[in-house]
């Protein structure tokens, strides 16, 4: 079961990841603006971004609490994997405009990128359980707007993503897994602590 999960992630995976992924940095800039003088004297000026504080999540009872412990674990290892699906995805998205791939060269470039991909990421994959499988199907479908059935249609036609369906069916998963912040509170707040920085 675990393997079809992990073949129908591969498939997004390359589906979506461009052929600069590995040589992309991350760029940062400081808000440091030196030294301001007035009255002759000097101060020390830094301009800090916003500060997010994310309330603690209120438990029912100890049950709910033990679950959310999981679920911060699945999360934290599933969510950087969806933020990789939906920031390439944009990049993909640019270099197929901006390209003159027509459709040869295009089937080309992902049959070599699926090798890449393979060899890349599959290790992280094969580290998730069925839970945290599904769990990232839900999280590709909050970042980027569209179903993993959506987006291998899109890329790979409608008879692929049927067939994607059908095995991800057959091994407990659903490729049209939707996000709702509403219905997933808990998985939703676990996001929130992460993305203002209390994991790092």
């Amino acid at each position: 079961m675990m393997k079809i999960i992990t073949l129908t992630l591969l498939m997004l995976l390359t589906l979506l990841l461009p052929v600069n992924a590995r040589n992309k940095g991350v760029q940062t800039k400081s808000g440091f603006k030196g030294f301001i003088f007035p009255s002759h004297d000097s101060i020390l000026h830094v301009n800090l971004g916003p500060i997010e504080v994310i309330g603690p999540y209120r438990f029912k009872n100890k049950r709910e609490e033990r679950k959310y412990h999981q679920t911060e674990i699945d999360v934290l290892k599933t969510y950087p994997l969806a933020l990789i699906v939906s920031n390439e995805l944009k990049i993909v998205n640019e270099q197929f405009e901006n390209s003159s791939f027509d459709r040869t060269k295009r089937k080309t470039y992902i049959k070599w990128y699926q090798k890449y991909v393979y060899k890349t990421y599959i290790d992280s994959l094969k580290t998730l359980n069925a839970t945290q499988g599904r769990l990232l199907l839900k999280l590709i479908h909050r970042e980027t707007g569209e179903t993993p059935y959506n987006l291998i249609k899109s890329y790979r036609g409608g008879f692929n993503a049927l067939l994607w369906e059908s095995l991800g069916f057959m091994a407990g998963a659903n490729l049209n897994s939707t996000y709702d912040p509403e219905e997933n509170k808990m998985i939703e707040h676990v996001i929130q602590r992460f993305r203002a920085g209390e994991y790092n």
